[in-house]
């Protein structure tokens, strides 16, 4: 059979030339903002001697004053290593929307929008979804996966919220886009990996009749904390399983 792949060439610095812009993206400054900020919101604010509203609020300047290495300049103690306009920038341009800026009582305030294990009131932070919005024929509801995971665990135990208050599911898939250069990339999706191997689709109408919890975020991610809040979404409530590289239902 004739080999049509064509070996790398010692001077193909394509492959390399993406990996590095992908490192770059990631190292920079407002890719560590955001990922600090959502360390913060999501998980690791008690720990850190702050407090969340019920609806998931610090005061901003409370973040930005920490003395911990991620927002120190340097690692130095009270040298703040980001500006309120810098956390402004990263919110407006965030792809997946994942925080939220508002005034409380004239305080500059934050939250992230979903993705939390530290204890909120799902009520206030999120929005309930009602048995006729959740059951609507067209409402989707995708939770986007591994192929290992969904080998070792999820085939046979369901989705678990794991240490996260919440699964998450998004309302549609990554959709391609074309960008400067003209090569193929994903548009993100709020509530789903680009990079999700598997798409599981999720049976509202039923979930919806079995009186299980459903709720949507600011940015648009659905999210569920199981039957009965146990933390676990059993097969039962699946309506479909498909592989995202072939479009193939594998259950």
């Amino acid at each position: 059979m004739q080999n049509n792949h064509k070996p790398k060439q010692k001077g193909d610095t394509t492959s390399n030339n993406c990996n590095r812009k992908r490192s770059r993206d990631n190292n920079s400054p407002d890719v560590q903002l955001s990922k600090s900020l959502s360390w913060v919101l999501r998980h690791a604010a008690s720990s850190l001697g702050l407090q969340l509203s019920s609806d998931g609020y610090i005061p901003l300047q409370n973040i930005l004053t920490l003395n911990h290495p991620r927002f120190c300049k340097g690692g130095k103690e009270g040298q703040p290593k980001y500006t309120v306009e810098d956390v402004i920038r990263v919110v407006e341009n965030n792809d997946k929307q994942r925080f939220r800026l508002e005034y409380k009582e004239k305080v500059l305030c934050i939250r992230a929008n979903q993705g939390h294990s530290l204890k909120v009131k799902a009520e206030e932070l999120l929005t309930s979804l009602k048995h006729e919005e959740l059951s609507h024929p067209n409402l989707s509801i995708i939770h986007g996966t591994t192929l290992k995971a969904w080998r070792d665990h999820i085939q046979h135990e369901g989705l678990s919220r794991m240490k996260r208050n919440h699964i998450h599911f998004a309302t549609g898939l990554p959709q391609p886009q074309k960008n400067k250069q003209d090569k193929q990339n994903t548009r993100p999706i709020s509530g789903m990996r680009s990079s999700s191997q598997i798409y599981i689709y999720i049976n509202g109408s039923k979930c919806a009749n079995d009186s299980i919890k459903f709720y949507k975020s600011d940015n648009g991610v659905i999210l569920t904390a199981g039957v009965k809040e146990e933390g676990i979404l059993s097969l039962q409530y699946f309506d479909k399983v498909v592989d995202a590289a072939t479009g193939n239902i594998i259950n």
